[in-house]
């Protein structure tokens, strides 16, 4: 079923999906909703995730650590090379975590799953969050990295900036300053789930008390650590704020009862408008980020699965008016 002409709606909801999404619902949002979003609490969170990154990697991937930048990252490939138009691409990933969660061993799985559908090397971007630095911080961090791999990667035309919610978010602003910057832009951006608007309390509050796992209270409680210093954001302070004419081909993806769903939809309604190209797919029964759990997930395997065949149509479609 569409609701406009760049959007699909799934209903399909796998017995999986619903378990995981009554877990999120009665043991994760709980748990979120009291913990402390102080620098200790926070810290804590890093710990854990400290922890997750010694688990050994995916099966049939390399993982190979390296710095872009300066910035820590590793080079996640898969033995399946892309012989179509996706050939020489590398996809830069962006994990989500609301700027103060989550990192390279959390997204890993996520990271083989793309380099595996994709057969191109996936880069993920270890930025440094909070309390280290607001979200002009993870910016610049974001930034560091995109430009080194303009110099390093193997096409510089083919690379493909992805996230997952705040993530999201850092893709978007990569493509966007890039483009003001004059740089080299990115030839798709991926969001699962992408944060566009750093001001969600804007929103019907009554839907936003649906999200399956992320209380509306502690994005209130970060809101203003996100927006201090000491980087500014440059450009739009939200994604869904900015000229859509800046952007290359965007896919986006989101749950039914998200957070982050308006303004999914409010800024496919801007692309649209603006005659920009643009895929997104919103899914009933998910919860946020869904894509992410692809490894263990049907429906986050389909959408990894359209988010790469729509950036291997766009890039095609792109050559092909070059040639």
């Amino acid at each position: 079923m569409r609701t406009g002409e760049s959007t699909v709606w799934h209903w399909n909801t796998s017995l999986r999906a619903h378990v995981i999404s009554a877990f999120a619902r009665t043991v994760v949002k709980p748990l979120f909703t009291i913990w402390p979003t102080t620098d200790r609490g926070i810290l804590a969170l890093a710990g854990l995730e400290t922890y997750l990154d010694r688990l050994p990697a995916p099966p049939n991937v390399t993982v190979e650590p390296l710095l872009l930048g300066g910035v820590r990252c590793e080079r996640v490939t898969h033995p399946r090379h892309a012989t179509d138009s996706l050939d020489g691409a590398t996809i830069l990933y962006l994990h989500g975590g609301g700027f103060v969660f989550c990192g390279l061993g959390t997204h890993r799985a996520a990271c083989a799953l793309l380099a595996a559908r994709a057969g191109v090397p996936v880069v993920s971007v270890e930025y440094r969050q909070l309390p280290h630095g607001g979200v002009g911080t993870s910016i610049a961090d974001a930034m560091s990295a995109y430009r080194a791999l303009l110099d390093s990667c193997e096409d510089p035309s083919k690379i493909i900036v992805a996230g997952d919610s705040a993530g999201g978010y850092l893709a978007m602003k990569v493509a966007e300053i890039a483009a003001l910057q004059g740089l080299p832009t990115p030839a798709a951006v991926i969001g699962y789930s992408p944060l566009l608007n750093l001001h969600l309390e804007k929103h019907d509050p009554q839907f936003m008390r649906k999200d399956a796992y992320l209380p509306m209270s502690q994005v209130h409680k970060l809101k203003d650590r996100w927006l201090s210093g000491p980087d500014a954001i440059i450009g739009a302070d939200s994604p869904v704020d900015a000229d859509p004419a800046l952007f290359p081909p965007v896919f986006l993806a989101a749950a039914e009862y998200e957070l982050m769903r308006p303004d999914v939809e409010l800024l496919t309604e801007r692309f649209e408008r603006a005659g920009r190209p643009i895929e997104t797919h919103l899914w009933s029964g998910q919860i946020h980020a869904f894509p992410v759990l692809g490894s263990i997930l049907p429906e986050g395997q389909e959408i990894v699965g359209l988010s790469v065949d729509f950036v291997r149509r766009n890039i095609g479609a792109r050559r092909k008016k070059s040639a």
